[in-house]
């Protein structure tokens, strides 16, 4: 401001001399002046940068939930049978779901290992087992998002059967796994996306009870095998936020998993598996999280034990459905968070009718004491379901009314 005062002064003493001699000196006496060297106010203040925070990466999740071996036995069937007037097909398998049809319903990803093939002809039960495509029908309108075949039963019919059953799931809106009609098919793994977060799926099983096919039917049969699994989670890094493994092992109707299992499952996770969903053993396994290599933290479910299976022992009416949260922010790997094991009761009454899959924390005595459980010579108690529930899932897994402090 001081410079600009000056320059003034200056102008005003130039032009009072310019008024006395003017018509005697030059007439362009203000081209002598160096205006260059005059600065403006705005060229000398101080310029104060604003300092601006980057702004916070964006947030994605996406709710997981996850249901054990689906198998139809006669006793279902009947009930399905007696259902179909609720709806337009001979079978109605969705009222036995209906006491947990919204959890499966509001899950962004819902899971379950359907056991039995589909190949659109006669039903059959143990030992060899073909279930209706109704139940197919009915497990899709209940908003299950991704299936699994991949199991000891797959080839129950041969692989006419499974490729029949392939081309069924193929069909529906709903994404299955566990089952590929070429090698080709089998390593183009399939990635789900909800909610901005992408979801890598695999699918393996320990055995077959046996059975192999022949090299004239177009299936491929997803054995556990180490060079797949590391190639398989290869192929997907980049390409997804999260990888999870559905894998049938184990010994049935233990409660603890083999030293195979575990061996499996450290392996899964030093490939960089994030989840694992095992089934099999007909009874629920423990669950605890595994360290890979690279230092990263893999959640390991070795059995959700039966969803739906009219078996003879009262552990096998105990399983559960696993949740848990997918957190991704920005373009970090997605991590796992709030898991939980929400246990669950298969029911059926003594006349063999009345299925129901129901939440444990709804399970009554009565419900208990009315059990067909009876019609093998045994008895369902409610201390005993509490007992293998708190004797295998650890507390931290638990839902709050079901942790031992309570």
């Amino acid at each position: 401001m001081k410079k600009f005062i000056s320059v003034l002064i200056v102008l005003s003493a130039l032009v009072t001399l310019s008024s006395c001699r003017w018509s005697d000196e030059d007439p362009n006496v203000f081209d002598t002046i160096d205006f260059s060297s005059i600065e403006s106010e705005s060229e000398t203040a101080p310029v104060t940068e604003t300092e601006t925070e980057p702004p916070e990466p964006e947030t994605f999740t996406a709710t997981f939930v996850g249901c054990g071996d689906n198998i139809v036995y006669q006793g279902t069937l009947w009930e399905a049978s007696a259902q179909a007037y609720l709806g337009n097909r001979t079978y109605n398998f969705k009222p036995i779901y209906e006491p947990v049809a919204d959890i499966i319903a509001n899950a962004d990803i819902s899971y379950i290992n359907q056991e039995c093939v589909m190949d659109g002809g006669d039903v059959a039960f143990y030992p060899m087992f073909n279930c209706p495509q109704d139940l197919g029908l009915d497990l899709v309108e209940l908003g299950f998002d991704v299936v699994n075949i991949a199991n000891n039963h797959m080839l129950d019919r041969g692989g006419a059967g499974l490729k029949s059953t392939i081309e069924f799931w193929k069909a529906q809106d709903t994404v299955m796994i566990g089952g590929n009609l070429d090698h080709d098919d089998y390593d183009d793994v399939e990635i789900i996306e909800r909610n901005g977060i992408k979801v890598a799926l695999l699918s393996y099983c320990e055995m077959t009870n046996g059975i192999t096919i022949g090299a004239d039917y177009d299936v491929w049969v997803p054995y556990l095998d180490r060079e797949d699994i590391k190639r398989q989670c290869d192929s997907v890094k980049g390409k997804c936020d999260l990888i999870l493994c559905s894998v049938h092992w184990g010994q049935e109707y233990v409660f603890t998993p083999t030293d195979e299992e575990k061996e499996w499952a450290k392996y899964m996770a030093d490939c960089g598996v994030d989840v694992i969903i095992g089934t099999h053993p007909h009874v629920i396994q423990p669950i605890e999280w595994i360290e890979g290599k690279d230092g990263n933290r893999t959640l390991c479910v070795y059995s959700l034990g039966n969803f739906m299976a009219m078996q003879a022992f009262d552990y096998n009416m105990l399983g559960g459905i696993i949740s848990f949260d997918i957190n991704k922010r920005g373009d970090e790997h997605a991590t796992v968070d709030n898991v939980v094991f929400i246990p669950t009761v298969y029911y059926f009454a003594q006349n063999w009718y009345g299925s129901k899959v129901y939440p444990l924390s709804q399970f009554t005595e009565d419900m208990a004491a009315s059990h067909g459980l009876v019609n093998y010579g045994r008895y369902l108690k409610l201390e005993n379901l509490n007992y293998y529930l708190h004797d295998t899932i650890a507390d931290e897994f638990l839902p709050e009314e079901f942790r031992s402090n309570k």
